[in-house]
């Protein structure tokens, strides 16, 4: 399967519950462990970090170091960056600016750290602590 074809099957992944995502996921684990790797690493991305609530935001914040977390945003699209610094309070932004707009770093270390944020952000999903919502329906 092809990059775009990873995604596309990634994409029909989302529309699925965690526990269909997990059973699918791990049924192709079995058959191709790397291909599985590929499912997961494109089931979310930092763009989908703009659909979490400010609160849901603020606590996945909480368990990342906030300059990793503004080198991350470094190759997102300025407005989704700018969606996801509007709902944080003006300490957490400057901190999260340190990483944003410093120093020149490698595309390989925003990778790695976009990588370690959206490790985190698995975590959580599973942990059932934060939800992607991309169709911005109420949660209840």
């Amino acid at each position: 399967m092809f990059n775009g074809g990873v995604k596309e099957a990634a994409k029909m992944l989302m529309g699925l519950d965690s526990m269909a995502q997990k059973k699918i996921i791990e049924t192709i684990r079995k058959k191709d462990p790397a291909m599985a790797e590929k499912l997961e690493a494109n089931l979310i991305c930092m763009e989908d970090l703009q659909y979490l609530t400010a609160t849901m935001l603020v606590g996945l914040l909480r368990d990342i170091n906030l300059e990793t977390f503004g080198l991350a945003l470094r190759t997102i699209d300025q407005n989704i960056t700018k969606k996801i610094m509007d709902m944080l309070s003006t300490g957490i932004k400057l901190d999260i600016e340190d990483g944003l707009k410093g120093k020149p770093r490698r595309v390989s270390e925003v990778e790695q750290a976009q990588t370690e944020i959206l490790k985190i952000v698995r975590q959580k999903m599973d942990m059932g602590q934060i939800v992607i919502n991309p169709d911005g329906d109420e949660l209840v």
